[in-house]
C-alpha cells in the first residue's frame, strides 16, 4: 500500500534516470605542467610558473587529471578536469552512487573565498600559472558538472568555482572570468539551473545542459561556456583555476576545460542578416605588431590589411592576424557570415563515412572540405558560400562554423550545412551524417599446420578460407577474409592470395585482411603456416585380383598384400584400409579385418589405403582397385565401330590398337583374338594383331582370350561398320546484309536445317576448305563474318549416333538490306486519363518507304519480334497505344532482307488539379491583429496540385485567362501578398513534354485572426513511491481554465509538440500520462474560424521523499501470547535522501491517522503490537514541498512448533545398532509441514542449535536420553524436548532345511505343508510368544505383507522367506529356504508302425541323461530296443533322484504299395490316367507335384511325361512310376526364348515309324516330321512362316497298330 500527498506546492523533480552510455576516461596521474602545457594551451600564448597549490593529494586522492571523450558524446574531445573529490570518479565507467570523496581535513583556497565573497569552502583543487598573450583577449571553453544538480539542492547549495585572473606581480585582486555571459554572476549550480518546482525559479536556464547525460558520473551539468578576458598584449598575467565544496564535503563538483581552448582570440561577432549595403567588420586586437589579412569566401582580398574592413556584399568574411612570437609567427582568426535573403531548397548530401582506428572508440577525424563539391552540387548552378556547423541554430545564425578537420563527438553525428547564394542572398540548409564504422572484431588465429602433398618439397596447396576464416571471424559469416603476402596489401585489401594458396617456404607467415562488405572497413592480423612431412608412397594404379571362378561378383580379398607395393620400403608409418576416400582422409572407420575382406560392391570396388606418419600424423591416401575378375572388370571390353567409308560393307581393323584399348593400361595382360568360339576353345587360328584385318560381316563377333599372371578369362566383342549418310548440296543460300557493303555476320547454325534436309540426329560444322572439313580442323564460328561476297563453305554433317560424317559444299550470297527512314515520334494528350489512345500506325510509315516497290511494313512491340518477324501488331490501323516504343520492320519482299526502325509514342494523361485544400479548404494566413494582408509562397501548393502526378509542372495566375494562355505567371518561389481578402488564385498543371496538354483550377487565400484565450498556469503534482516522474493527468480542468470568460472558443485539444498542435496531428487524450518530466503540453484553441491559437503549459511531477519499502518486522514469540516490543525507528535506514534537513518522520497505527496527522505513536523505539499480525505506518514528509510518502510496516510475532509429550520412542535392535532419527519426526509434532528437526545429546546443544547429531544415529545403550529441536523453516521459531530412545531385542529366525520332492506332473509345481518348517525356524523359542509367517519376497517379509497359506503350491527353485515376529514388541527376524521339485523323466514314444518290408522296428526311450535307468516290458534295461512282432509294450525310466515315469504303447504293421497297371488313353484331349495298386496299407495317389488324392484316376492330364506316386499313410516308403501321355500341341511360338520354339507330337519318340506331314491353310505342303526328327521351327525354304493356323496328318505306328490322326495347330509370333 502506498500513500502520497498530491500537494500543489511549487516543487519539481527532474527524472534522474541513469543513462547507459559510453563514458569519458580520466587519468588523475598527469602532472599540472603536462596538463597546462600539452593539453590546455594553444596558439599565441606563453605559459610559466605552473603549480597546484590546493588538491586532494594529502588524502591520496588525485583531484585533477586529463580526460578524453573516447566513444562517449561528451562535448569536448579532451582536456583537463578539476574536482572536489577523486578525478577518476568523473568517468571510467558507470557509478550510480553519490560522489562524496574527501573530508574536512582537506582545506580550501583563500583566493576563491576572497574573490567570490563566500566562506565555509573545503576540498579545494586549484591549478595556477602565468601567461603572456599576443592579443588583447584570451578565452577558453569549459563545463561545470556537479552532484549538486539533485532535487532542490541547486536552490540552497552550490560549490565554489572560479577562473581567477590578474596581472602578474601587480598585487591586484583576482577577477573571476567564470561568469554568466554578459553578467558578473559567478557560474555555479545555484546560478545555472532550470526551474526547481516548489523551491526556486529557473536561473540562467539557457546555460543548463541537463541531468544525467551519461558520459560522466555527475547528476547534471552546464552547457559549454566560454571564459573570456580582455587583456593587454605582451603583458604577463597570473590565472588560477579553482573549485571547492561549500558548507560540506558532500556532492562533489567538477569543471571540465576543453583541451587546446586556452588561446588568444579575435571576435568578429555573430553571423547576421542585414539589408544594409555595407557592414564594417572590426578585428582589432590592439597589438601594434599585428598584421591583418581579410578573406572573402576564402579568397584573399587584395589591399585589405587594416584592423577593420567594410564588407559590401553578402558572403563569408574572415580575418587572419599574424603576430610575431618567440618561436616564430602566431596566427589567430575569426570569420562571420553576412546573409541578405531568404532560403532555398537543396538536394540531400550523402553521408560521410570513415572506418575507426584500432581503438574502436567510434571517433575519427573528418575533413569536411572533401564534401565541398557535393555541397555545391546539391543546389542549382550559381555562386555560393557554404559552411559546416555543429547545430542547426549555429547554421541559421552562422556561428561556430567548422573550418578544420574535426573529430566527431557522437556516432553518428549530424553536421549542419549552410549554403548561401552570393548572387541573390538566398540560403539553403542541409545536413551531413558523420558515421564511424567499427573495425571488424577478429581473433588472432592459431598457427596453421598442414600436411605436405604428394611432392615432398614442403610446398602444398591449401584453402586458407576453409581452414581459418571461421576461427579468425569467430563465426561471423557476414565478413570477407582475404590473405596477402605483405602487411601493406592486407591493409589495402589488394593483391589477395589465390583461394588455393601454395606456400613458398615450409614455415611462412601470411597477412590476413578481414573486411565488412557493408562498411568497407577492415582489420588485419597475421597467420603462421607450417607444412609437415607427409609419407611418400607409390600412387601408381594398384590392383588386387581375386580371380573369382564362380563369377558371382563377390570374393574374399587380403588387402594387406598390396602394402609392400604401396610403401616401397617406407617405415615409421601406420597403414589402414577404408571403404571411402573421405574416411581414409579423416582416418576413421578402418576396415576391421583387412586380411579377409568381402567386397561390398559387386565385381569392382575401390578401397583406400591410408599411410600415416607416426611422427607428424600426416597421411597419404591412394585408391586400391579390388576386382573379383580383373580381366573382365578393369579392362575396357567394348564393341569396335568404324565408319564404312565407301559403304561397301568392309573396313580394316587394327587389333594391336584394339588390344591396347581393351587392356586399359593394366600390367602383364595379354589378349588373343579368334574368329570363332571353336577356335578359341581349341586355341587355333588366332588372328595376327600385327596384320590389318578386314571384317567379313556386319556385325562380326570376335572371341577373346585374356590372360594375366594369375588369371584367365574369355569375352566377346563385335566389329561394327557404321554407314555414312550422304547429303546433296544445297548449292546456294543467301544472307541479308545490315548495310550495303556485302559484308555481314551470318549465323551459320541457322543453315543447319537446310543442309540436313530437316533430318534429326545430325550435327553440322562449317569450314572454308574441303581439307579442313574432311580433317575436322579450323571450324568456323557460328557467327561468321564473311570477307568476300559471295563465299563458299564446306559443311561437315555428322551422324550424332556414330560420329560418321559427310562433306559437301555450297555458296552463300550476302544481299543488301532495304533502305529505311525513322518515323516521327507521336505525342498525344489523353483526355480520359486512362493512359491509352487509338492510333493508325500506317500513318507513321515515312513517304520514302511507301514510294519504294517490293516493300512490306509490319509493326512490333519489341526489337526482337521485329527482327524475327514474330508477334506483329495485328490491328495496326486501330492500335490501342500507350506510352511505349514501337518497332517498324521494313522488308524487301523479293530478297526477304529487312531493316528495323523504332519510334516513340508518348501518351500524356490530361493533367488534373489535386485537392488544393489547406486546413479548412483554403490557403489561410493567420495573424493576432490582422491587416487583411498575408504572405504566401505558392510553391508550397505544388505537392497538393500534382497529387502524385509525375512529368507535370505547376504554375499560378491571378485570372483564368492568364492561366489558359500561360502568361503573367506568379513567381511561386517568392513571397506573394494578396490584393484582396479573400482572393482567388488560379493554378495551371501541364505536361512537361506537351504544354498544350493542361488543366486549370483555383483556390482561395484568406487572411484571418487568431482566437483569444487565457494563458495557462503550470501544473504540479507529487510523485508516488516509484519517483519515476510519471503520473496520470486529467486535462479537463485546463479546458475550463483556457476558455474561462471567452465565449467563442469551440474546441480545445492538447499535443506534446508545437508541430503537432499546428498541424492538428497526434492529439493526446484528456487522461494523459506524461512521458518526460517536466513536460510541456501544447494547446490548440479553435473558435470555428479559419485560424486557431497555440499556447502551452508545463506539467511537473514533484519528487516525494526517497525511501524503499520497509521489510516486515518479524520476531519469534517468547511466551506464546503473540505480543512483543518493536523498535519502529529501525526502518528509517530505508530513507535514501542524503541530505535530510527538510525531512520529518512520524508513525501511526492506521492509514487514516497518518492522513489526518492524529494519534501519532509517541514512543516508536519501544512499541508493543496490539494485534498479531499488525500493520503500522511510517510517514516521511518533505517540509518544503509538503509532499510525503506513507508506507506500511508489517509487525509479525511468530509461534514455534508445538511438540507432543511422547516421553519414550521405542525401536527394535538391528545389526548396525543405529536408527534414522528422521523416523521420530512424525511423533514429535502432529503437523510437520515446514518444520525442521534436529537431535542433540544434551540440552545446551539443543538450545544453542549446535553439535546436532547425525540422523543416522548409533545408540549407545538400550535406553539413550536425547533432545529434539523443532524449528519452522519459514520463521525459524523453535522449541526443544527431552525423550528416551528404548531398544527392544530381535527374535531368532533359524535357517531350516530346504524342501525337496519329485514333481507329480511336468509343470515344476508341487504343494508343500510349510508348517513342517516352524519347529526348525523357532528352534528352542516358545512358539506361543512368536508368530511365523511365510512370504514370496524379502520385501514382503519385512513389511509383513501377503503372508502365504501353509498349504503352499511352490515352484522349482523358489525361495520362500519366513518372518518370525515377537508378539509383544513387534520386533522380527527373517530367514529363508529353497523349494526343489525334481522333474519326472520325459518318454517321447507314441504308438508304432512296423513296415513289413523294412524290419525290425527300432523304438527309443532315450532321455539323453546318462544317469537315468530304463526297464522295458521285454525285460531289457537299455535306452532303445528292436521290435519285430506287433503287440502292446511298456517302458519305465527312473532318474537319479528316484523320480520315475512309465509309458505304454502299441505296435501294428503296414507295407509300401505295388503298382499293378497304369492305363492311359492317348490323343483323347482331355487325357486321363487310371492306376491299379495292391498292398495292406492306407494309400494316397499323387500326380507330379500336385496335391495327393484318394482317387486312383487322374483327369484332364496334359500331354507329356508325368510321375505317379503312391504314398503310404502309415509311413512306409513311397512308390513312383513315370507315365507318358501322347498328344498333339495346339500352338507353338518360335521366338528362340526356350519355350515352345518347335512343334511336334509330344511323346512321338516312343512311337517309332510314325510320320507327320504339315500343310498351310491352303493345303500346300510345308514340312515332314518323323518320330526321330526335331520339331518344326516355323521356317519354310529359309523364310519365317507367318502367324496362322497349320494342318497336319499323322500316320501313327504303335507297335503293330497303325492309325491316322488329323488336326490343326497355330503358329504364333
Amino acid at each position: 500500500m502506498k500513500h502520497i500527498n498530491r500537494s500543489l506546492c511549487l516543487f519539481t523533480y527532474f527524472i534522474c534516470s541513469t543513462v547507459y552510455a559510453q563514458q569519458i576516461t580520466v587519468d588523475n596521474t598527469v602532472s599540472p605542467q603536462d596538463l597546462i602545457q600539452n593539453t590546455l594551451i594553444q596558439g599565441c600564448v606563453e605559459v610559466s610558473n605552473i603549480s597546484s597549490p590546493s588538491n586532494g593529494n594529502a588524502l591520496g586522492l588525485g583531484s585533477y587529471g586529463y580526460f578524453d571523450r573516447g566513444a562517449s558524446n561528451f562535448p569536448f574531445q579532451n582536456g583537463i578536469v578539476l574536482t572536489t573529490g577523486n578525478a577518476n570518479a568523473a568517468g571510467n565507467g558507470q557509478n550510480n552512487t553519490i560522489l562524496n570523496d574527501g573530508d574536512a581535513t582537506w582545506l580550501t583556497d583563500t583566493d576563491l573565498e576572497t574573490t567570490l565573497g563566500i566562506s565555509s569552502t573545503l576540498n579545494a583543487t586549484s591549478i595556477e600559472f602565468d601567461f603572456i598573450s599576443l592579443s588583447d583577449q584570451i578565452q577558453f571553453n569549459y563545463i561545470l558538472a556537479s552532484e549538486e544538480y539533485f532535487g532542490n539542492f541547486p536552490c540552497d547549495y552550490s560549490d565554489g568555482f572560479a577562473f581567477l585572473i590578474r596581472e602578474a606581480g601587480s598585487g591586484n585582486s583576482y577577477t573571476n572570468i567564470a561568469i554568466i555571459p554578459s553578467t558578473s554572476t559567478p557560474v555555479n549550480t545555484n546560478t545555472v539551473h532550470n526551474e526547481i518546482v516548489g523551491f526556486c525559479a529557473a536561473s540562467n536556464e539557457e546555460y543548463f545542459d541537463g541531468y544525467n547525460l551519461g558520459d560522466t558520473n555527475y547528476n547534471g551539468r552546464t552547457a559549454v561556456l566560454s571564459a573570456t578576458a580582455a587583456i593587454q598584449p605582451n603583458v604577463q598575467y597570473q590565472i588560477k583555476l579553482v573549485i571547492a565544496d561549500q558548507n560540506d564535503e558532500n556532492y562533489d563538483s567538477a569543471v571540465f576545460i576543453e583541451g587546446n581552448s586556452f588561446n588568444s582570440s579575435v571576435d568578429l561577432g555573430a553571423d547576421f542578416s542585414t539589408c544594409a549595403s555595407n557592414v564594417v567588420l572590426d578585428g582589432n586586437i590592439n597589438n601594434t605588431n599585428a598584421t591583418y589579412s581579410w578573406y572573402y569566401n576564402n579568397s584573399l582580398i587584395p589591399s585589405a590589411n587594416q584592423a577593420t574592413f567594410n564588407a559590401s556584399q553578402t558572403g563569408n568574411y574572415r580575418v587572419e592576424i599574424e603576430i610575431p612570437f618567440a618561436s616564430g609567427t602566431c596566427t589567430i582568426e575569426d570569420d562571420i557570415n553576412l546573409t541578405l535573403s531568404s532560403t532555398q531548397s537543396s538536394d540531400p548530401i550523402s553521408d560521410y563515412n570513415l572506418c575507426d582506428d584500432l581503438s574502436n572508440d567510434g571517433i575519427e577525424t573528418f575533413d569536411l572540405s572533401t564534401k565541398n563539391a557535393e555541397v555545391l552540387g546539391s543546389v542549382p548552378p550559381s555562386s555560393y558560400t557554404y559552411s559546416y556547423h555543429y547545430t542547426s541554430g549555429n547554421a541559421l545564425s552562422n556561428t561556430n562554423a567548422i573550418t578544420t578537420p574535426i573529430q566527431n563527438t557522437s556516432n553518428p553525428q549530424t553536421i549542419f550545412v549552410r549554403i548561401q547564394d552570393t548572387e541573390d542572398g538566398c540560403l539553403a540548409f542541409s545536413t551531413i551524417d558523420l558515421n564511424v564504422y567499427q573495425l571488424p572484431a577478429i581473433i588472432d588465429p592459431s598457427p596453421l599446420e598442414v600436411c605436405d602433398d604428394e611432392t615432398p618439397d614442403g610446398l602444398t596447396t591449401m584453402n586458407l578460407n576453409e581452414l581459418k576464416d571461421d576461427e579468425i571471424t569467430n563465426g561471423q559469416t557476414d565478413l570477407v577474409v582475404t590473405y596477402h603476402s605483405n602487411a601493406a596489401d592486407a591493409a589495402s585489401t589488394s593483391n589477395a592470395l589465390p583461394v588455393l594458396f601454395v606456400n613458398t617456404s615450409i614455415n611462412q607467415q601470411v597477412f590476413v585482411s578481414v573486411t565488412n562488405p557493408l562498411t568497407g572497413c577492415n582489420s588485419t592480423t597475421t597467420l603462421d603456416i607450417s607444412v609437415l612431412e607427409t609419407p611418400v608412397i607409390n600412387k601408381e594404379p594398384h590392383y588386387i585380383d581375386a580371380c573369382d571362378t564362380d563369377h558371382d561378383g563377390n570374393a574374399i580379398f587380403n588387402l594387406t598384400s598390396i602394402i609392400p607395393e604401396v610403401l616401397q620400403g617406407l617405415t615409421g608409418v601406420t597403414v589402414t584400409f577404408h571403404t571411402s576416400n573421405e574416411d581414409a582422409l579423416a582416418g576413421i572407420n578402418p576396415i576391421a579385418d583387412d586380411t579377409n575382406y568381402d567386397n561390398i560392391v559387386p565385381n569392382e570396388q575401390n578401397v583406400y589405403i591410408r599411410v600415416e606418419s607416426n611422427s607428424t600424423g600426416c597421411a597419404s591416401v591412394t585408391p586400391i582397385e579390388i576386382h573379383t575378375n580383373l580381366l573382365l572388370t578393369a579392362t575396357d571390353i567394348r564393341d569396335i565401330t568404324l565408319c564404312d567409308i565407301d559403304n561397301d560393307g568392309t573396313e580394316e581393323f587394327d587389333f594391336e590398337n584394339i588390344a591396347v584399348g581393351i587392356i586399359n593400361n593394366l600390367p602383364d595382360v595379354t589378349i588373343v583374338f579368334y574368329e570363332s568360339e571353336n577356335d578359341r576353345t581349341n586355341q587355333t587360328n588366332a588372328i595376327n594383331p600385327a596384320d590389318t584385318y578386314n571384317s567379313i560381316s556386319n556385325p562380326q563377333t570376335i572371341y577373346l582370350s585374356l590372360e594375366s599372371s594369375t588369371c584367365a578369362e574369355e569375352a566377346e566383342i563385335n566389329l561394327i561398320l557404321a554407314p555414312i549418310i550422304e547429303f546433296n548440296s544445297v548449292v546456294s543460300l543467301v544472307s541479308c546484309d545490315d548495310d550495303d557493303d556485302g559484308i555481314t555476320t551470318t549465323d551459320l547454325s541457322s543453315l543447319d536445317e537446310a543442309v540436313t534436309n530437316g533430318l534429326e540426329g545430325f550435327s553440322v560444322r562449317y569450314f572454308l576448305t574441303e581439307d579442313d572439313a574432311n580433317n575436322n580442323l579450323n571450324a568456323l564460328p557460328n557467327l561468321y563474318t564473311n570477307t568476300t561476297n559471295p563465299f563458299t563453305v564446306y559443311p561437315r554433317i555428322s551422324l550424332d549416333e556414330t560420329g560418321c560424317a559427310d562433306v559437301n559444299s555450297f555458296e552463300i550470297q550476302v544481299l543488301p538490306a532495304p533502305n529505311s527512314e525513322k518515323p516521327d515520334d507521336i505525342i498525344i494528350c489523353d483526355a480520359d486519363r486512362d493512359g491509352f489512345s487509338t492510333l493508325n500506325l500506317n500513318n507513321s510509315i515515312p513517304v520514302s518507304i511507301l514510294a519504294t516497290p517490293n516493300r512490306t511494313v509490319t509493326f512490333h512491340n519489341s526489337f526482337e519480334d521485329a527482327d524475327l518477324d514474330t508477334n506483329s501488331i495485328i490491328n495496326f490501323s486501330n492500335y490501342d497505344a500507350q506510352t511505349e516504343t514501337v518497332y517498324m520492320r521494313v522488308e524487301n519482299s523479293v530478297s526477304g532482307c529487312h531493316a528495323v526502325e523504332e519510334f516513340s509514342i508518348i501518351v500524356n494523361t490530361l493533367p488534373y488539379v489535386g485537392d488544393l485544400t489547406n486546413y479548412i479548404e483554403e490557403y489561410n494566413f493567420c495573424e493576432d491583429e490582422t491587416d487583411d494582408i498575408g504572405e504566401f509562397v505558392f510553391e508550397n501548393k505544388d505537392e497538393e496540385a500534382l497529387d502524385g502526378q509525375i512529368g507535370k509542372d505547376v504554375s499560378y495566375y491571378l485570372n483564368l485567362t492568364d492561366a489558359d494562355n500561360k502568361v503573367n505567371a506568379i513567381d511561386k518561389t517568392s513571397i506573394y501578398e494578396n490584393v484582396s481578402n479573400p482572393q482567388q488564385i488560379f493554378v495551371r498543371v501541364e505536361n512537361i513534354s506537351d504544354e498544350t496538354c493542361f488543366t486549370t483550377s483555383s483556390f482561395i487565400v484568406e487572411v484571418g485572426t487568431n482566437p483569444e484565450y487565457n494563458e495557462l498556469t503550470d501544473w504540479f503534482v507529487c510523485d508516488d513511491i516509484s519517483n519515476d516522474g510519471s503520473e496520470v493527468f486529467d486535462l479537463t480542468p485546463k479546458v475550463t481554465e483556457v476558455s474561462a470568460g471567452i465565449t467563442d472558443i469551440e474546441n480545445v485539444t492538447f499535443y506534446t509538440s508545437r508541430e503537432d498542435a499546428e498541424n492538428s496531428t497526434n492529439a493526446i487524450p484528456l487522461q494523459f500520462t506524461n512521458t518526460v518530466n517536466p513536460q510541456e503540453i501544447f494547446v490548440q484553441i479553435d473558435n470555428g474560424t479559419i485560424c486557431n491559437s497555440i499556447t502551452s503549459f508545463v506539467i511537473n511531477v514533484i519528487q516525494v521523499p526517497d525511501m524503499s519499502l520497509p521489510e516486515a518486522m518479524i520476531e519469534c514469540d517468547d511466551d506464546t501470547d503473540g505480543f512483543l516490543s518493536f523498535d519502529l525507528t529501525s526502518v528509517e535506514s530505508n530513507i535514501l535522501d542524503v541530505r535530510q534537513e527538510d525531512i520529518i518522520i512520524a508513525y501511526y497505527t492506521s492509514i487514516n491517522d497518518s492522513e489526518a496527522n492524529t494519534n501519532v505513536i509517541v514512543n516508536p523505539e519501544n512499541f508493543t503490537n496490539t494485534s498479531n499480525p499488525q500493520t503500522v505506518y511510517i510517514k516521511v514528509t518533505n517540509t518544503v514541498s509538503n509532499c510525503f510518502l506513507t508506507l506500511p510496516i508489517d509487525l509479525i510475532v511468530n509461534q514455534p512448533p508445538v511438540i507432543n509429550d511422547f516421553n519414550t520412542y521405542t525401536i527394535c535392535a538391528n545389526d548396525t545398532n543405529s536408527i534414522d532419527l528422521n523416523e521420530i519426526n512424525e511423533v514429535v509434532v502432529d503437523v510437520n509441514y515446514n518444520v525442521l528437526f534436529s537431535y542433540f545429546s544434551n540440552e545446551a546443544d539443543a538450545i544453542a542449535n549446535t553439535n546436532a547429531l547425525d540422523t543416522n544415529y548409533t545408540y549407545i545403550t538400550n535406553n539413550d536420553t536425547l533432545y529434539v529441536r523443532a524449528e519452522y523453516s519459514t520463521t525459524h521459531c523453535s522449541e526443544y524436548y527431552e525423550f528416551n530412545l528404548n531398544v527392544n531385542p530381535l527374535p531368532i529366525a533359524n535357517q531350516p532345511s530346504n524342501l525337496v520332492a519329485c514333481d507329480d506332473d511336468f509343470d515344476g509345481i508341487l504343494e508343500f505343508d510349510l508348517l513342517q518348517q516352524n519347529a526348525s525356524i523357532l528352534g528352542g523359542q516358545n512358539p506361543n510368544l512368536f508368530t511365523v509367517t511365510y512370504h514370496n519376497s524379502e520385501l514382503q517379509a519385512n513389511e509383513n505383507n501377503y503372508p502365504q497359506e501353509t498349504d503352499y503350491m511352490a515352484y522349482d527353485g523358489e525361495i520362500i522367506f519366513a518372518r518370525v515376529e515377537n508378539n509383544s514388541t513387534g520386533c522380527y527376524s527373517i530367514t529363508q529356504f529353497l523349494a526343489t521339485i525334481n522333474p519326472l523323466p520325459v518318454i517321447d514314444i507314441e504308438d508304432q508302425i512296423i513296415c513289413i518290408d523294412n524290419l525290425p522296428l527300432l523304438v527309443s526311450a532315450n532321455t539323453n541323461n546318462p544317469t537315468d535307468q530304463y526297464l522295458w516290458s521285454t525285460g531289457e534295461t537299455i535306452p532303445e530296443i528292436e521290435i519285430s512282432v506287433i503287440g502292446t509294450y511298456w517302458v519305465t525310466v527312473t532318474t537319479e533322484f528316484g523320480c520315475e515315469n512309465t509309458r505304454v504303447f502299441g505296435v501294428s504293421e503296414s507295407e509300401s504299395a505295388t503298382i499293378e497297371v497304369t492305363e492311359v488313353v492317348d490323343f483323347s484331349d482331355p487325357n486321363n490316367i487310371t492306376v491299379t495298386i495292391s498292398g495292406i496299407g492306407d494309400y494316397l495317389y499323387q500326380l507330379d507335384d500336385n496335391e495327393p488324392q484318394d482317387s486312383n484316376i487322374f483327369e484332364n492330364v496334359a500331354m507329356g511325361y508325368h510321375t505317379v506316386t503312391i504314398i503310404d499313410l502309415n509311413g512306409c516308403s513311397d512308390i513312383t512310376k513315370e507315365v507318358l501321355v501322347v498328344d498333339i500341341p495346339k500352338f507353338f511360338t518360335p521366338n528362340n526364348d526356350g519355350d515352345f520354339d518347335t512343334w511336334h507330337i509330344i511323346g512321338v519318340e516312343t512311337l517309332p515309324g510314325t510320320t507327320i506331314n504339315i500343310f498351310n491353310r491352303y493345303g500346300k505342303f510345308i514340312k515332314r516330321l518323323t518320330s526321330a526328327s526335331p520339331g518344326w521351327n516355323g521356317f519354310f525354304n529359309g523364310s519365317k512362316m507367318p502367324t496362322n493356323d497349320y494342318w497336319f496328318v499323322a500316320d501313327v505306328v504303335r507297335g503293330n497298330i497303325t492309325f491316322q490322326v488329323k488336326g490343326h495347330f497355330t503358329l504364333r509370333r
